[in-house]
């Protein structure tokens, strides 16, 4: 059995947060098919392991806790693996970069499709997700992510930045212009250890993908243009 049971579709978005973690601490997990994801979402909310709306959840499938919402399983993971700070400022820190990163992933989609990307969209709105990179680059800057120890704020920058803009190569740039120290912090940590190898088996089972559906459709259109 193992030691976790992820519940999420088949990309990277939220759900790499997640694989990223425990594929840091070591941990083995099993990933459900969409079918097992649709009927757990259908399920009565009072049968569900924890009532939620939609993945990611994660399982315990020792206890058989489970956790919803990816900055909620990002701290419960933290929490129980030590990847946090001891001290309450700095760990209050990496719940805000935790919860800033669930921020862009809603920016980017437009809060999950509700609308498609255009061309007037998208430079609209090109200035806030510079300003973005700018917030994690002041945050290294003022020490808040150094390279060692690697916890749970490196692994969620890493994830954010580096999936990101390798699913949307078109992004890098920007991210190297904005934020230079964040993009070769992004680039160490996931070209090195277990998340080197996590990075590596999620390009061979989601190809070119990051959030799927007619958002990434669209998103991929604007940034060709």
């Amino acid at each position: 059995m193992s030691d976790f049971t992820l519940y999420y579709w088949p990309v990277p978005f939220r759900g790499e947060f997640v694989r990223a973690i425990l594929a840091h601490v070591g941990a083995s997990v099993d990933e459900p098919g969409s079918d097992a994801i649709s009927a757990m979402m259908s399920m009565d909310t009072r049968d569900q392991p924890v009532p939620h709306m939609a993945p990611p959840m994660l399982v315990d499938n020792v206890s058989g806790k489970a956790v919803a919402e990816m900055p909620a399983i990002c701290f419960w993971l933290g929490e129980r693996f030590e990847l946090l700070p001891v001290d309450q400022h700095p760990r209050a820190l990496v719940l805000k970069i935790v919860n800033d990163a669930n921020d862009v992933l809603d920016e980017m989609t437009l809060d999950g499709g509700k609308a498609m990307w255009t061309e007037k969209s998208w430079a609209d709105y090109l200035p806030r997700l510079r300003r973005w990179m700018t917030i994690w680059e002041a945050t290294a800057e003022q020490g808040f992510l150094p390279d060692q120890p690697l916890g749970l704020a490196q692994i969620v920058t890493a994830t954010l930045w580096g999936t990101m803009t390798e699913q949307l190569p078109e992004l890098r740039p920007l991210l190297e212009a904005e934020a230079p120290q964040v993009a070769l912090l992004t680039s160490r940590i996931r070209s090195h250890g277990a998340l080197a190898g996590q990075a590596e088996e999620s390009r061979r089972r989601f190809g070119q993908a990051w959030c799927g559906g007619e958002i990434e459709k669209s998103l991929r259109r604007v940034l060709r243009g």
